[in-house]
C-alpha cells in the first residue's frame, strides 16, 4: 500500500515505523500493568503494616487493663 504512494524506501520505513509503533504499544501496556501491580502490592503491604500496628496496640492495651484490674 505504501509503496504505491511513496516508493520502496519510504514504504519500508513506514512499515518499520508501524511495526515499532505496535511493539511500543505492547510495551507501554505491559509497563502500565506492572506499575498497577506494583502499586497494588505496595498498598496491600501498607494495609498489612497498619493492621499489624493497630493490632499490636489494641492487644497490648487490653492486656495492660487485665493486669491493672484483677
Amino acid at each position: 500500500m505504501f509503496s504505491t504512494l511513496y516508493g520502496q524506501t519510504a514504504a519500508a520505513l513506514y512499515a518499520k515505523a508501524a511495526g515499532q509503533n505496535a511493539q511500543a504499544r505492547q510495551l507501554y501496556n505491559a509497563s502500565a500493568d506492572t506499575y498497577y501491580k506494583a502499586n497494588d502490592a505496595a498498598a496491600y503491604d501498607d494495609w498489612v503494616r497498619a493492621r499489624n500496628h493497630w493490632d499490636y496496640f489494641y492487644n497490648r492495651s487490653s492486656k495492660s487493663i487485665d493486669l491493672v484490674l484483677p
